[in-house]
């Protein structure tokens, strides 16, 4: 059975709740995974900020 886990919602202020709020929402999304599956799944999430750090990079020019 899958649960679906809902996204935590994250203060304008990026506080140390939010933090903690990220990692309880990691934690239960990684709880039926194994090692590699979580890798494969924070290198995807780390492929997509790279993308977005070059994008706001091109646009300071």
């Amino acid at each position: 059975m899958t649960v679906m886990i809902k996204e935590p919602e994250i203060s304008e202020r990026f506080d140390l709740e939010d933090i903690r709020k990220i990692r309880a929402y990691n934690a239960a999304r990684y709880e039926h995974m194994t090692p590699a599956e979580i890798v494969a799944d924070t290198r995807a999430g780390a492929a997509d900020l790279l993308e977005i750090m070059k994008k706001r990079k091109l646009m300071k020019v």
